[in-house]
């Protein structure tokens, strides 16, 4: 199979560089079940987890296109995958239904309003990137400017605008997979809040224990929580997505790990 042709291909698709990546990792492990669907189907069915079979069709049926060759089979796979990936969450959402320890989606966002109003503003921009982008801790860790001329490309940033915030993360746990991330946030009350930090976090906090402290009337949660309640909030595969972007974590990772909806 020549390897670098398909990544050409994939790469006039205009997809993202991690999305290439992960085609490649995928088609690299299935690469001698030749043009068969009916072989594919049996190769993926190996896999232990939809959401690693979910992945693995999807780069399937992107090669059969390269290939000019039929793909209804492996397509047919994919939404079955997708049906089947419904299905556990919704056995996981009545799990956890169940389960009275932890807060609801609406009980941590009035929990952060309360913070803003009580004018803990660091606690309460914390709160929001945790509730909006589902980031993990040392994401946090940035200190706050008013000009992309006192940032660097090594750490994390927020630039602080008029009218919005620019958050730079360069350093996170996945960064070398997912590369830099950028988000530009217009709420007023995060441009307020953080307008008025020269850092949210440190390198030398213990954090685990400062978002411990913020959440502590509710429960004393921790952002990977957080994760689990903002997907068991709301489970569908564009929130998965959304939720996998912001964090840099992938797909397969949230639904086997995180996705208890």
């Amino acid at each position: 199979m020549d390897f670098r042709q398909f990544e050409l291909y994939l790469e006039s698709q205009n997809l993202a560089e991690t999305t290439i990546n992960a085609h490649m990792r995928n088609i690299k492990k299935i690469a001698k079940v030749g043009l068969s669907q009916k072989l594919m189907v049996k190769k993926l069915n190996e896999y232990p987890t939809w959401g690693t079979r979910l992945s693995s069709a999807n780069t399937l049926s992107k090669y059969l296109k390269f290939k000019n060759q039929p793909n209804e089979l492996i397509v047919a796979y994919i939404h079955e995958a997708n049906a089947e990936i419904q299905k556990e969450s919704q056995i996981r959402r009545k799990d956890m239904a169940v389960d009275p320890c932890l807060p609801t989606l609406r009980e941590m966002r009035v929990h952060m309003e309360n913070l803003y109003q009580n004018g803990d503003y660091r606690s309460y921009a914390i709160m929001f990137l945790l509730l909006t982008f589902t980031v993990r801790n040392k994401d946090m860790i940035a200190k706050v400017v008013k000009s992309k001329k006192d940032t660097n490309d090594i750490d994390n940033w927020f630039i602080v605008g008029r009218k919005q915030v620019t958050w730079i993360r360069n350093k996170y746990k996945t960064a070398e997979k997912y590369g830099t991330k950028t988000h530009v946030i217009k709420n007023e009350k995060f441009l307020t809040a953080i307008s008025k930090l020269e850092h949210l976090l440190k390198e030398d906090q213990n954090i685990d224990r400062v978002i411990k402290n913020i959440t502590a009337d509710i429960g004393g949660i921790t952002q990977s929580t957080i994760v689990k309640v903002v997907l068991r909030h709301n489970n569908t595969m564009n929130n998965l997505r959304r939720v996998s972007r912001n964090r840099g974590t992938d797909m397969t990772t949230l639904v086997e790990n995180y996705n208890i909806t």
